[in-house]
């Protein structure tokens, strides 16, 4: 089978899932973060944003060694959303130019296609911005960037759950709209705190 490269629609997914946690980084990152239980809000916003630079460096195969300062600094700063934009940028690249969506990549848990790699980003950007600022999702955007997770990253997600990264997926009500359905996949209540608790959705 030919290599087939990462279509440019999923990666305008990515776009716009970083667009949309860019709205969340906006609001205060003081206090904690409900979602997360033993994470403040600017550990969450650190977390994603040392992700990015994270994910980037699996292309290459980084050891652990070069690249734990990310799990610890203060990515974020005094100017989050450019510093989101910064920390991106590398993986955003390397998608890009990613010759075949189904080469493996060393994921620190496990070896996981490009296409689940570029799924969990966006599984990340999407539900921590919920976890920052719920009303992020009020956007019209959101719908569509929760339809297409609940479609592509559900099993690279479910690998994620047994490793005990992610709490236990939440029940889903008749009838559920795609938030919803992606709230419950991520184990989270509507409200926007952990299912039972569970662990912070700490995957990359």
């Amino acid at each position: 089978m030919s290599p087939t490269p990462i279509p440019r629609e999923h990666l305008d997914v990515l776009d716009r899932a970083t667009s949309l946690f860019g709205r969340a980084l906006a609001t205060d990152l003081d206090g904690d973060c409900a979602a997360c239980p033993g994470w403040t809000r600017r550990d969450c916003a650190n977390h994603v944003l040392g992700g990015g630079l994270r994910y980037a460096a699996y292309f290459t195969n980084e050891p652990e060694s070069e690249i734990g300062w990310t799990r610890t600094a203060d990515h974020a700063g005094d100017k989050p959303v450019p510093a989101l934009h910064r920390t991106s940028a590398g993986l955003r690249k390397r998608l890009a130019k990613a010759p075949d969506t189904e080469a493996l990549v060393p994921h620190r848990l496990a070896e996981i296609p490009v296409r689940d790699l570029l799924a969990l980003r966006v599984f990340e950007l999407v539900v921590h911005a919920h976890d920052l600022a719920p009303e992020t999702w009020d956007h019209p955007d959101t719908a569509d960037l929760a339809a297409w997770l609940n479609e592509h990253a559900r099993d690279v997600v479910e690998l994620m759950r047994a490793f005990d990264v992610l709490g236990q997926a939440g029940a889903v009500p008749l009838g559920a709209d795609a938030r919803t359905r992606l709230l419950a996949l991520s184990g989270r209540e509507p409200t926007g705190t952990a299912v039972g608790g569970g662990n912070p959705t700490s995957s990359s």
